[in-house]
């Protein structure tokens, strides 16, 4: 019945609606408007339409996330090609970031006679090249990122790079040239990363120096490269004993005589980069360490700087450290920690320091970096004056306290005078608090 009374209904209606179309002129123009309307948008839109399916059928894209290393590359190797510099939104950047590539220019000089830099960024835009026979279309683009309470915390940084379809086979050789071009390239120095939210922004490339400009008492520097070499060429090694593929150092010593200069020259030695991590930050939680290990860069050895300023025993030293003390055990050798990390960790005191943060596994070798002996202090005059004798260091050697002046003080002392020979031994009784106890004490430091 209900089916019945549903047809007929239906049937009526079409009848009502073919008699108002033959006999109401109105209707009829009505109608026909709406056709050519649809038929006008349908042509306006035809145009797009055929290019958004041709785009997507025939053309490919690459997409590289500011956060990825392969971002640097490319941003690099696309601001140094001829085309990069059309790109018309420009950043200015005065301090040193190579993540975006750049043009750099130079200012003017300051009063010390150093060049002041500026670098122009590529923020968006697009450009067209031409890459080994291939078009390809580059887009960099960056966009806002903001915490929950609508902070600031910077920009997320984005290049697209879009091809035909049949270009595919090029995108080998465009990561390796971009990779060739700058980390790839052997030029002797050391990057330096900092923290960026949950990654690694690229801080300072610096030239990488020579560990015999070192100056440390007995084997010390040979002996840690020796150890390091012997670690990278144990790989296989580790992995049959099933022992976790990881080194760790723990420096340890009063402040003021190269640790950290000790691990940057030790990396630019064995090609590896530095990524430095202050654990009292007051943002770094357990899970922004976590991120951060797990994304360290590539051949990059990771320095925690003075973790005596963090834990007194496994309790925040200040109420602004976030950072809980298991969080950072389970971050240095937990399940998740990464295979072929070197650590090193330095502290001017090593007696507030847990037993569980610094026992082997976490540091495997505790290396104490005191103050000058006399043999250091000798060192360093033979770097400044080479041709001194044991004649002319004789006298001077004699009156230095073995152990109680910091290398940052004598190398200071040295850097004061360094155009005065004379006056280098006029003052050395002042240096090494000679007939003065308590300016002996306040120099050591």
């Amino acid at each position: 019945m209900d089916t019945l009374n549903l047809h007929t209904l239906w049937r009526d209606l079409e009848g009502t609606i073919r008699q108002t179309l033959a006999q109401n002129q109105l209707a009829q123009g009505g109608l026909l408007i709406g056709v050519f309307s649809a038929l006008a948008v349908f042509a306006r839109s035809l145009p797009w339409t055929l290019w958004h399916w041709l785009e997507r059928r025939y053309t490919l894209t690459l997409d590289v996330q500011g956060d990825d290393p392969a971002f640097p590359w490319l941003a690099a190797w696309l601001a140094a090609q001829p085309v990069g510099r059309r790109l018309r939104h420009l950043g200015v950047v005065t301090r040193y970031n190579e993540q975006m590539g750049g043009q750099n220019l130079t200012l003017a000089t300051d009063q010390d006679g150093d060049d002041v830099n500026v670098r122009l960024v590529p923020l968006s835009g697009q450009v067209l090249l031409r890459f080994r026979g291939h078009w390809l279309l580059a887009r960099p683009s960056r966009e806002r990122r903001e915490s929950q309470s609508e902070r600031l915390l910077g920009f997320k940084h984005s290049l697209t790079i879009q091809m035909l379809a049949v270009s595919r086979g090029v995108i080998p050789d465009l990561l390796r040239a971009a990779y060739e071009f700058t980390a790839g390239k052997v030029d002797g120095r050391v990057e330096i990363h900092v923290p960026s939210y949950d990654t690694w922004s690229l801080a300072e490339r610096r030239a990488a120096r020579p560990l015999d400009t070192l100056i440390y008492d007995g084997g010390l520097v040979g002996d840690l490269r020796a150890d390091l070499d012997a670690f990278f060429a144990d790989r296989d090694w580790y992995g049959g004993m099933g022992i976790p593929y990881r080194r760790g150092y723990l420096l340890h010593g009063p402040p003021g005589n190269g640790k950290s200069s000790l691990v940057a020259a030790l990396a630019g030695t064995v090609g590896l980069n530095v990524c430095v991590l202050n654990l009292a930050t007051p943002d770094l939680s357990d899970d922004r360490l976590t991120s951060l290990l797990s994304n360290l860069p590539r051949r990059a050895l990771l320095l925690l700087e003075d973790i005596d300023a963090v834990f007194l025993g496994r309790e925040p030293h200040t109420p602004s450290v976030k950072l809980s003390f298991n969080g950072l055990l389970n971050a240095l050798d937990g399940v998740a920690a990464g295979e072929g990390r070197v650590t090193f960790m330095t502290t001017n005191e090593l007696d507030g320091l847990d037993a569980a943060l610094i026992r082997p596994g976490r540091a495997d070798r505790h290396v104490l970096i005191g103050h000058a002996t006399r043999a250091q202090v000798a060192g360093i005059l033979r770097r400044f004056w080479p041709g001194w004798t044991e004649a002319d260091l004789a006298p001077l050697l004699r009156g230095v306290p073995d152990g109680r002046l910091s290398m940052a003080r004598v190398q200071e002392f040295l850097l004061e005078r360094r155009a005065d020979e004379g006056a280098v031994r006029r003052d050395w009784a002042a240096l090494v608090g000679q007939g003065c106890p308590t300016r002996l004490k306040l120099l050591a430091g």
